[in-house]
């Protein structure tokens, strides 16, 4: 039997530290639940300036900008903090160190995070949602197995279809 949380782990565990943080903000923008109109589009560019950041390797004027938003969002309106959550946590992985340099951060608050974290969070993240849409008479355990399983496939495929061809030999 193939336990696909752990291929996942297995496959994450293969890809260099630039592919972790980009196929982390995949598993995440996946996962997060439809926002309102004003939150989606804060998130969005939250998570669009961190994959230009990562493609200039350092942060620029429009992830510091994105991350104010984010910020400011975040303390106005309290709902959707998972969402939230998961999606800092997931920008944090794949620019922490750049916000850092940037000022936006302490070295003293620097946070641990990997791929790994992010995509098993967004398996739990997955899981409870539909668990909460379950209907009368549901086992909620296998309705929070299934989504679980069928979120790590969604993150098993997009590792395998976004993989880069390895290079020649001549």
């Amino acid at each position: 039997m193939i336990i696909l949380p752990r291929l996942l782990v297995q496959l994450l565990e293969k890809v260099d530290e630039r592919r972790g943080a980009e196929l982390a903000l995949d598993f995440a923008e996946h996962a997060v639940e439809p926002l309102t109109d004003g939150l989606c589009s804060v998130c969005e560019e939250y998570v669009a300036a961190a994959r230009q950041a990562i493609r200039l390797g350092r942060a620029d004027d429009r992830l510091l900008r994105a991350h104010d938003a984010f910020a400011e969002e975040a303390w106005s309106d309290p709902g959707h903090s998972d969402d939230r959550n998961l999606l800092d946590s997931a920008v944090r992985l794949a620019c922490q160190d750049m916000l850092i340099e940037a000022g936006v951060y302490s070295r003293a608050g620097r946070v641990s995070v990997d791929a790994p974290y992010i995509a098993k969070t967004a398996q739990s993240f997955v899981a409870r949602r539909h668990s909460e849409r379950a209907g009368d008479g549901e086992d909620l355990r296998e309705v929070n197995r299934r989504a679980r399983w069928e979120e790590a496939r969604w993150q098993v495929r997009r590792v395998i279809a976004t993989e880069p061809a390895p290079p020649g030999n001549g």
